[in-house]
């Protein structure tokens, strides 16, 4: 927001919070609030955003109090005074330069009079009409005999708020604001960002027809009144015209982090709103080895804007050596190649894991600016000789060699059942083929359970055998 377009504004609020004697009525700034579009997912889900503009309103009531105080007021109407008398001053000396310069003109007689009457007659008449420096400004103490007052205009709610009703705004703020007859209207935007609500408040100017501030907030979603507060803030700013200036930031890569003044912005914002005309020390980190500040001075209704290019520091090549040699390398779980290698480190720590079969896995962590190479003496398995890989292999086969006999027992089990069956359908009175069936069944359900557990642990083990393999 520019402090132009809303320096009237603050100047008439502020005469309205201090009223001043024989001041005539105006028609009143009717300022209005939209609700949250209903059929947005963030108020389906978060039934408190309904209640939140409401909150709103409450904490921006009170205007006469939260607007500007006399101080400031006095010191905003002393300003404006003394700049048009600068401007009278220097209008009225220019009048008399050029009167000079006519009085030591080489032109004719007649015609040097008649200029020296024409400036000499301006200079008595003053400043042109309009140009009065005190013209609509009031002094503290009331407007002076002969002064005119300022046009003053009272902020004023929309009269449904005061019932508890919202504005129902819909594609077209102009519309609403032409048949609600508001001067102003605020509206309502909501995102959900890792687990936090933003919420964007923007207002629409029916004299201009279209936006001109816009304040943004964030809050949990478990707490979203919190944020009534800040935005109750952020419309009292706008109302009264506090100046503002706007830092945009774009720097590559999008991971940098941006510090001002020592605030982190959260990860993904690009902008930052300061109410103060000064210098700010902005940081930009990209990891632990690159950090760049920069000066940069806010400036009253402008944005200022920083472009920035990080570049991420050179890596090192730092030689990583094992006793034995060949052991394989992983940099933060991403193979790297075999021992003796290189080891590239940008700017922060990486973490180094070696292996190899029959030795015990080693970790290191290899700092930047490590000199010389890294020589990493593995130690042996604490297992006879035989290696991890080496284990699972055996118990893998094993697994596979008891599967191998109990299948065919299975196979052969589920034969003798399928005989039983037969002669005892064929002999049905013959309790010895009854007996002969129940027993191959037992049999084959056994011998069924017992398959299925190797098969199984075999499966198991074959996966521990892949994976001690890689």
């Amino acid at each position: 927001m520019t402090p132009g377009r809303f320096g009237a504004l603050a100047l008439l609020l502020a005469s309205a919070s201090f009223p001043a004697s024989g001041q005539g009525e105006a028609p009143a700034w009717i300022l209005g609030v939209a609700s949250f579009p209903p059929a947005a997912r963030e108020v389906r889900l978060y039934p408190a955003l309904g209640q939140l503009p409401v909150q709103v309103l409450e904490g921006v009531r009170d205007l006469d109090r939260r607007f500007l105080t006399e101080e400031e007021r006095t010191r905003i109407l002393e300003k404006s005074r003394l700049e048009e008398l600068f401007k009278a001053g220097a209008a009225a000396a220019g009048t008399r330069d050029r009167r000079d310069a006519a009085a030591l003109s080489p032109v004719t007689g007649p015609a040097r009079a008649a200029e020296e009457r024409r400036l000499g007659e301006e200079l008595a008449r003053g400043p042109k009409t309009g140009s009065d420096p005190t013209a609509g400004v009031s002094s503290p103490g009331g407007p002076s005999p002969g002064v005119s007052s300022p046009d003053i205009r009272r902020v004023v709610f929309w009269e449904g708020h005061s019932s508890g009703r919202l504005i129902e705004a819909g594609a077209d703020p102009g519309s609403v604001c032409s048949r609600e007859k508001l001067d102003y209207l605020v509206l309502w935007e909501a995102g959900e960002v890792s687990g936090y609500l933003r919420i964007r408040m923007t207002g629409w100017n029916a004299v201009l027809s279209r936006p001109d501030f816009t304040y943004t907030a964030y809050c949990p979603v478990d707490d979203i009144p919190a944020a009534a507060a800040e935005l109750s803030r952020g419309l009292v700013r706008a109302a009264a015209g506090v100046p503002s200036s706007r830092l945009v930031f774009t720097v590559d890569p999008p991971e940098s982090r941006i510090r001002v003044d020592g605030r982190l912005l959260a990860p993904g914002r690009r902008s930052l709103r300061v109410y103060e005309e000064r210098e700010h020390l902005v940081s930009l980190e990209l990891g632990a080895g690159t950090r760049e500040e920069y000066s940069v001075r806010s400036e009253f209704g402008k944005d200022v804007e920083l472009s920035v290019r990080l570049e991420p520091p050179d890596p090192e090549t730092v030689l990583v050596e094992t006793d034995p040699p060949g052991a394989s390398l992983h940099l933060d779980g991403i193979w790297a190649g075999t021992t003796p290698g290189p080891a590239l480190v940008f700017g922060s720590a990486r973490v180094a894991r070696l292996t190899l079969p029959g030795f015990q896995d080693e970790y290191r962590v290899i700092e930047p600016g490590t000199e010389g190479p890294v020589l990493v003496p593995l130690r042996e398995a604490e297992t006879g000789g035989t290696s991890l890989f080496e284990r699972r292999k055996e118990r893998f086969y094993r697994a596979l060699g008891g599967l191998a006999v109990s299948l065919p027992v299975t196979l052969l089990s589920y034969g003798v059942y399928l005989q039983s069956s037969a002669l005892h359908m064929e002999y049905p009175a013959d309790e010895a083929f009854a007996r002969r069936k129940d027993t191959s069944l037992a049999v084959f359900a056994i011998s069924t359970g017992i398959t299925a557990g190797l098969l199984t642990g075999a499966a198991v083990r074959l996966v521990k055998y892949i994976q001690s393999a890689r």
